[in-house]
């Protein structure tokens, strides 16, 4: 009778995020500097309408629409792993030091090289990988710490912030532009950018999904989880490093968008509460809402200018972080 009760439950949560996520989704569609109406929103989507509003919605609006979903989705997805393998609740791409990697590695390139745009998934990927490694090798020193990994991550975040920040000292005319995407953003991405990423994002995404039983086994105390035939070591560092792929990988398109790998996962804990199977695709799902939503507001709330997405989640994400830090004072304390 509970398992059913359980059963019934989660799938009230999964349907409602799904609707909040469609909503949200055909909102997008119909925001913009001229609101498109329903009626032309459905022409277009029959292959009619004027050229505008076709382009409008079809080559602007629905890619954005698309890469804040599945960004979103990855982001969650990597928080939940980053959470998951080091047990440690503050733990997220923003605070290990991915992020801010990865996006040293696509300000410093763009200034000193005139790099193809299909490289920087590429280069982004290999910032990211390297301040994610840093970060994990300080905190374990053999043996993974969780206490140690968010300290590590900050450290690692301040040295590549403030590589960041000598770099573009030195760039000239393109600090402008390269100021704004660090603040994280949405705006002019189309098919172009998400065709870049969507094999970096989806793979990775696919796999850890797929990958929910030794994810969850190793939630488990290590010495319970050996014993079960599961080599903890080796899935850790799979899950770490598919975790950092997924992570660096959007920063190359989007810029660094923070606070969404830390905010997903926790709501998605409170929700499924000792259901851990559900942890992964619901963060995933979560991830996705939040950013659609971020960025939905990004093009409304200063109109007809558009706010950096970065700047909202963070907004979002900040208060959560000291929340969460109190809460765990106060457990620590008790």
């Amino acid at each position: 009778m509970r398992r059913a009760s359980t059963s019934t439950n989660m799938t009230t949560v999964y349907g409602a995020t799904l609707l909040v996520i469609a909503a949200l989704f055909l909102m997008g569609l119909l925001a913009g500097r001229q609101w498109t109406t329903p009626e032309t929103l459905w022409s277009v989507l029959q292959g009619q309408g004027s050229i505008i509003e076709r382009v409008s919605v079809l080559e602007l609006r629905l890619p954005r629409n698309l890469l804040a979903m599945l960004g979103g989705a990855t982001l969650g997805a990597a928080g939940a792993i980053m959470q998951g393998v080091t047990r440690n609740s503050l733990a997220s791409p923003g605070l290990t030091g991915v992020i801010a990697a990865a996006a040293f590695g696509v300000v410093g390139t763009q200034t000193f090289f005139t790099p193809d745009a299909l490289w920087l998934p590429v280069i982004s990927l290999c910032g990211g990988l390297l301040g994610g490694m840093l970060t994990f090798v300080i905190a374990g020193r053999g043996r993974l710490q969780p206490e140690r990994v968010v300290l590590a991550g900050i450290a690692v975040t301040a040295l590549c912030t403030a590589l960041t920040t000598g770099t573009l000292l030195v760039s000239g005319s393109e600090a402008a532009e390269l100021y704004y995407w660090l603040a994280g953003s949405l705006m002019g991405r189309g098919w172009l950018q998400l065709k870049l990423v969507a094999v970096w994002l989806i793979l990775p995404l696919v796999v850890v999904l797929l990958l929910r039983r030794p994810f969850r086994v190793l939630q488990l105390d290590d010495e319970l989880a050996l014993s079960m035939g599961l080599a903890v070591g080796r899935w850790r560092l799979l899950f770490l490093v598919l975790a950092l792929i997924m992570a660096a990988a959007l920063v190359s398109v989007t810029g660094p968008v923070i606070f969404i790998g830390l905010v997903a996962p926790h709501i998605a804990r409170r929700l499924i509460r000792d259901q851990f199977q559900h942890w992964l695709p619901l963060s995933a799902l979560l991830g996705g809402l939040l950013l659609l939503a971020a960025d939905t507001l990004a093009r409304q709330l200063a109109f007809p200018q558009e706010l950096p997405v970065g700047m909202l989640t963070a907004l979002i994400g900040a208060p959560w972080l000291l929340y969460l830090l109190n809460s765990r004072e106060s457990a620590h304390v008790g």
